[in-house]
């Protein structure tokens, strides 16, 4: 390999780092994980379905489960953030409804 070639991955976790943004496998991770990581009431009435510059995006299938979710996040953040690492999840935003496959 020439001295100018590096691999991609070398620097890529650093700059996503240096950008906030967690490695790739901590989100993929946490889906695979969802039932155990966010444990109930999220884990029977949440799906993860998307994740953003720290914000995890919940779907839920009612108002209802939206509204008792809603006043438990700050628990989801501190579990998650203890089981990933803080600043991993920061915020978490609840939607109904929707049908898009989780992550």
């Amino acid at each position: 390999m020439s001295d100018d070639l590096r691999p991609i991955g070398a620097g890529l976790e650093r700059l996503l780092r240096d950008m906030g943004i967690p490695r790739l496998f901590d989100v993929v991770r946490l889906a695979d994980e969802w039932v155990e990581a966010a444990g109930e009431p999220f884990a029977s009435l949440a799906r993860p379905v998307g994740y953003r510059d720290g914000e995890l995006i919940l779907e839920v299938a009612d108002g209802s489960a939206a509204s008792l979710l809603k006043f438990r996040v700050g628990d989801l953040v501190a579990r998650l953030a203890e089981r990933y690492g803080p600043g991993t999840v920061t915020s978490v935003r609840i939607r109904v409804g929707g049908g898009k496959k989780g992550l």
